[in-house]
Parts: structure tokens; sequence; C-alpha cells
């Protein structure tokens, strides 16, 4: 890492670590959120296989852990769009006021 000497780059340094974290949080959030659905996922399906191969076959009980699977998968997918999104326009204007900061401190 170089020296800082002026207040000019510890601001800009402040505002790229900031950046940083932020990335490096949105791909643990993503990995965590990957690991939850998949782990749900297989929980809703061996509870939906144990209820088909139980002795109770009253109803079509596999039918709705398999919707509830579905349903799960698809809200999830959803808010990951979602926060993607907002996470897009916050790095956008982040950088903005970045390259605005650079524009300003080269003047």
């Amino acid at each position: 890492m170089k020296r800082i000497r002026t207040l000019h780059e510890l601001e800009y340094e402040k505002m790229r670590l900031r950046l940083q974290r932020m990335e490096q949080e949105k791909s643990i959030r993503q990995d965590w959120n990957d690991l939850k659905l998949s782990v749900a996922g297989r929980i809703l399906l061996q509870q939906t296989f144990d209820r088909v191969t139980g002795d109770k076959s009253t109803s079509p009980d596999w039918l709705t852990g398999l919707l509830q699977v579905a349903t799960a998968a698809l809200g999830e997918k959803l808010g990951q769009l979602t926060g993607q999104k907002i996470e897009n326009t916050i790095n956008q204007a982040i950088r903005l006021a970045l390259n605005t900061w650079r524009k300003n401190r080269k003047t």
C-alpha cells in the first residue's frame, strides 16, 4: 500500500476500502444465501420423501412439499434480483461520487 500524504488521499482510500468491503460483503452474502437455499431445499425434499414413503397416504403431501420448494426458490431468486438491483444502484452512486471527487481534486 502506498503512503498517504494528504487528506484527499486519505478520503479517497477510505472510499476505496468501503467499496471493497461492500463487494466482499456481497460475495459472502451471496454464498450464504446459496448455502441456505440448498440446505432448505434438501430439508424440504427429505421431508416430502419421508411423507410419501410413510404409512400415512391420506393426501398428496408430496405435492404440497414440492410447491413449497418451488415457492421458496422463486422467492429467493426474486429477492436476489431485487438485492442486486439495489446494490448496483448504490455502487454506481459511490463510483459517481468517487469520480466527481477525483475530478474536483485535480482542478
